[in-house]
């Protein structure tokens, strides 16, 4: 769940992508993922048509509420594409990363979900596997909200202006994308009233941050995500807000 900044100035960033069938109840999003089928018509293993049955139920969520919230970029809200693959490959991004992913890619707003990485956080999660990969959909579609906005632009020029403080910027960043996955569940029509599953996903998020997931690791890409305790702080703020002039990670002294 890494994202790596990339000197051309696009950015890659942790994600998840959208299904093959739709979850029992919900409409499919046939636009971008084709018509739901059954395991014996696909092919795909069950565990990962339930993977991608969460996926496609949050992704449909996350689009129709911020095309609610933000009426006047409706269609560029829209305008994602969804991406299955084993690993990421540098083709999935113009040659800017490679890894388990997920990861949004701005230059062609793409999301990718590495399948065996989501499932591998679906177990990792238990009980909270489908507030997780909720989560973690609701953070990535983050990312292509911050694209539309010229957030990306906005990270682009501080890194530019200040490199030395290119991972705090970085950080910055994704903890912005974390409060708009607040913003997105505060006002879901799905998700809005049950204290339950919004607790399955605090309790996701205290369990991803960098201090969690990367423990003593000191690479470069260490620490690109914030604490387990700045994660959930500004989840917190967007949830408790519902709105997106909350979540400038920017204009604070310490995110």
């Amino acid at each position: 769940m890494r994202c790596a900044l990339i000197a051309t100035g696009l950015l890659s960033a942790a994600a998840l992508a959208a299904a093959t069938m739709a979850w029992a109840g919900e409409p499919s999003l046939t636009s971008k993922i084709g018509a739901p089928m059954a395991a014996s018509e696909s092919g795909v293993p069950p565990a990962e048509l339930r993977l991608r049955a969460i996926v496609a139920r949050a992704l449909d969520d996350s689009i129709a509420t911020w095309r609610r919230l933000v009426a006047a970029n409706a269609l560029e809200i829209g305008n994602v594409n969804v991406r299955f693959v084993t690993h990421l490959a540098p083709s999935n991004c113009f040659g800017l990363y490679s890894g388990d992913g997920p990861a949004y890619c701005s230059g062609n707003a793409t999301v990718f979900v590495g399948v065996d990485a989501a499932n591998h956080l679906l177990s990792r999660f238990g009980p909270d596997g489908e507030a997780g990969i909720t989560f973690l959909i609701g953070h990535e579609i983050g990312h292509h909200i911050q694209n539309i906005f010229g957030r990306f632009q906005l990270l682009n020029y501080v890194v530019r202006s200040q490199p030395w403080s290119r991972a705090e910027f970085q950080r910055r960043f994704e903890l912005e994308a974390d409060c708009y996955a607040g913003v997105w569940i505060q006002a879901s029509d799905a998700w809005a009233k049950s204290d339950r599953f919004r607790a399955e996903m605090r309790a996701v998020v205290g369990s991803i941050g960098d201090d969690s997931m990367l423990g003593g690791a000191t690479s470069e890409r260490a620490g690109l995500h914030g604490s387990s305790q700045q994660r959930v702080r500004w989840f917190e703020r967007g949830l408790a807000s519902g709105n997106l002039r909350a979540c400038d990670t920017f204009a604070v002294a310490n995110p």
